[in-house]
């Protein structure tokens, strides 16, 4: 039980340090970092309209 507590004390406590210094560094938060990372490239392949992807389709 001992070492659980102590990898979760030093775990909490570099996680804290981490974001600390990340928040400093950086307007957003790591999250919406990664969320906006994501959804940029990913941003054509979940797209509505639908005559845009019946033109890719037929290849006009």
């Amino acid at each position: 039980m001992f070492k659980f507590l102590l990898a979760l004390t030093i775990g909490v406590a570099l996680g804290y340090n981490y974001g600390w210094n990340d928040a400093q560094l950086n307007e957003k938060a790591v999250y919406e970092r990664v969320v906006d990372q994501i959804g940029g490239s990913n941003r054509d392949l979940v797209e509505n309209d639908i005559d845009t992807r019946m033109s890719k389709a037929d290849g006009r």
